[in-house]
């Protein structure tokens, strides 16, 4: 059995080379910040069923300079509710001495660890 859980707080990062001297960047879903430091942040949250989600933009490189010749490593951080990819399962779980009854059952969480996209 195949289940199908959807990715949420997606968030992809990558540093802007410094040849580049401004940018102006825009997305079809969510939000694109560029940080002080030329870190630019694309938080997605959840993908839409109805569109991919796209970024797009403008460069503006130094003098001298028609086209990039370093590109950036993307790291991408996303969650999954209620799936564990590790394959751990709790069959049993016994507690004692508890002031309250606790809710049966639990939850599992995958989330992102080193994930890098190199373009």
């Amino acid at each position: 059995m195949i289940l199908e859980r959807p990715l949420i707080s997606i968030t992809v990062q990558f540093q802007l080379p410094p040849c580049i001297l401004s940018a102006d960047l825009t997305s079809n879903h969510g939000t694109v910040n560029i940080l002080a430091n030329k870190t630019c942040s694309w938080s997605i949250g959840r993908i839409p069923k109805d569109k991919t989600p796209s970024m797009s933009g403008t460069l503006v490189l130094e003098t001298g300079l028609e086209r990039l010749h370093v590109f950036p490593t993307f790291q991408a951080d996303f969650r999954i509710m209620g799936i564990a990819l590790s394959g751990l399962q709790i069959d049993k779980l016994d507690l004692k001495n508890l002031p309250n009854r606790p809710y049966k059952g639990f939850r599992a969480l995958t989330k992102a660890g080193q994930f890098e996209v190199r373009s």
